[in-house]
């Protein structure tokens, strides 16, 4: 049995992509994100830092994240590849790295 949660709408350039992400799911991206950020607030002082990845398979879907903060000026500049699969579709696409990190902070606070 699937087990349904708040919708997550994820925004990017040229459109959005909207799925169910439960709590805690949004919660463990979300720290992610934030090793991300420390990350890339250490390459601005030009210290070589490792990707930062996050997966999270579920029955429906798969979610995937990936960012090379050596390749970005600091956490404004950054994107992030995003990618949701299923069955039947794969959707990989470049996010700013400060619009995702705030799509995610409106839906964990809209759960309380």
């Amino acid at each position: 049995m699937t087990t349904h949660f708040p919708q997550f709408a994820l925004n990017f350039a040229t459109g959005s992509a909207s799925f169910s992400l439960s709590p805690e799911v949004a919660q463990q991206w979300h720290k992610a994100l934030q090793i991300l950020l420390e990350r890339l607030k250490i390459r601005s002082r030009q210290q070589p830092q490792e990707p930062v990845e996050f997966r999270y398979p579920t029955e429906d879907f798969s979610l995937e994240m990936f960012c090379n903060p050596n390749i970005w000026a600091g956490p404004h500049a950054a994107k992030v590849l995003v990618t949701l699969k299923t069955k039947v579709l794969r959707l990989s696409t470049e996010v700013e790295f400060s619009r995702l990190q705030e799509d995610l902070s409106q839906y964990l606070e809209s759960l309380t």
